[in-house]
């Protein structure tokens, strides 16, 4: 038995075997190929390559897949990010996160350094936490434009995350006089048990704030985005950011003192806060029992998803 290797006439990648009457574009160099006697050719160019799904979107070419980028989600400290799908029969949609200038591709790069040491983690508990980092599908230089030939950036590509679809700033907007404080109790601590086993990895988040903090209110998950800030330090001030943020969601809500009391002394860094997230999990349980009673699922609705 033998084996037939089909590659790009231009750049040598490889290919699939050409089928009789369709065209392929090169995923390592954007050449349109057309089938030709033995394998593969550049398409003449009056070949139309096969109909796009949404022809008007802006492109760009990263790993060898070409995505359509169709609008944008976040302005974050060094990078935007947008909403995309990947141009294949079978599609993916995705999150395109672009560093805006050439200084801030070094913050993208030691974001991806932290997320490689996270994701080959054998903490306890690594396979349950690791699914509540950002999913990475590819990283490194995009390409610009529907033939990659119109410029360059530094870009992640990340799976999108069906019902992590809304940051803390969704919630404060949507909840302008404050969640629930039965609800703050859930979102600190997924919050706080993340931060655990980040902790235990010997990393701090660095900037946990509502931007960075993405919401799935129907499970009530919680996951961190942001990662470019992660070094090693001291774990108190990612625990005091962490207070800060739910004190933040909770605005004008009328909370019971315990737990606003606990939510000030960690804020504010007060002595008695504790300094392991494991810890303050359990006293924030403690307190939680103290005020609400049992635990018991409290449904948290955002408006226009369930």
């Amino acid at each position: 038995m033998s084996y037939v290797v089909h590659r790009c006439p231009h750049c040598g990648g490889p290919l699939p075997a050409p089928s009789a009457t369709r065209t392929e574009r090169c995923k390592f160099c954007s050449l349109l190929l057309a089938p030709g006697p033995g394998g593969w050719r550049a398409a003449p160019a009056d070949v139309p390559e096969e109909p796009l799904l949404e022809p008007h979107l802006p492109r760009l070419w990263v790993g060898g897949f070409r995505y359509a980028v169709r609008g944008r989600l976040a302005h974050g400290d060094a990078s935007d990010v947008y909403r995309a799908r990947r141009d294949a029969r079978l599609t993916e949609h995705v999150l395109l996160k672009i560093a805006r200038t050439e200084a801030d591709v070094a913050r993208l790069e030691r974001e991806q350094e932290t997320l490689t040491t996270l994701e080959q983690s054998r903490v306890q508990g690594a396979a349950h936490f690791t699914r509540l980092l950002p999913q990475r599908v590819d990283h490194g230089i995009a390409r610009l434009g529907m033939n990659g030939r119109d410029g360059e950036c530094r870009c992640t590509v990340l799976r999108w995350r069906s019902g992590f679809v809304h940051t803390f700033e969704d919630v404060l907007r949507a909840y302008g006089s404050g969640v629930p404080a039965e609800s703050s109790v859930w979102m600190w601590k997924r919050v706080l048990e993340l931060l655990g086993w980040v902790h235990e990895n010997g990393i701090i988040h660095g900037a946990i704030n509502a931007s960075h903090m993405l919401l799935h209110a129907r499970d009530h998950g919680v996951l961190l985005c942001g990662w470019s800030s992660a070094a090693r330090g001291e774990p108190k001030t990612d625990l005091a950011m962490s207070a800060r943020a739910i004190l933040q969601a909770l605005g004008g809500t009328a909370t019971p003192e315990p737990l606003a009391s606990l939510l000030q002394v960690h804020a504010n860094q007060e002595a008695g806060a504790e300094t392991n997230a494991w810890a303050l999990k359990d006293r924030l349980d403690a307190v939680a029992r103290e005020v609400f009673g049992p635990p018991r699922f409290v449904a948290f609705e955002m408006p226009g998803w369930r």
